[in-house]
C-alpha cells in the first residue's frame, strides 16, 4: 500500500483520535508527541501498535526511543514502509 506523507498523517490522526477520544488540533511535523499531543508512553505505544497493524510495518523499541515529534513518527513509519516495499529491513 503506497501512502504519501499527508495520507499517513491523516491515518495517524485517526489512530490518535481512536486512542484518546480527542482529535489533535495540531499535527505538524514539529509538534512534540508528549507535550503537544498529550500522549504518554503507553498511549504512544498503543498508537504505534495500531499503526503497525494497519500499515503493515514493524516498529521496535529502538524506533520508539527516537520518536519525540510528529515528524519523527512520520519519518520512521515512511522509512519502514519504503523498506518493506523494496524487501529490505529498515
Amino acid at each position: 500500500m503506497r501512502m504519501d506523507r499527508e495520507q499517513l498523517r491523516q491515518s495517524l490522526i485517526n489512530l490518535i483520535e481512536q486512542e484518546t477520544w480527542e482529535r489533535p488540533d495540531q499535527f505538524d511535523d514539529g509538534v512534540k508527541i508528549r507535550e503537544g499531543l498529550k500522549l504518554d508512553s503507553v498511549d504512544l505505544l498503543s498508537v504505534m501498535l495500531k499503526a503497525e497493524s494497519q500499515l503493515g510495518v514493524s516498529l521496535d523499541s529502538r524506533d520508539f526511543d527516537k520518536i519525540t515529534t510528529v515528524g519523527d513518527l512520520l519519518n520512521t513509519i515512511q522509512r519502514k514502509m519504503a523498506a518493506r516495499a523494496t524487501g529490505k529491513a529498515a
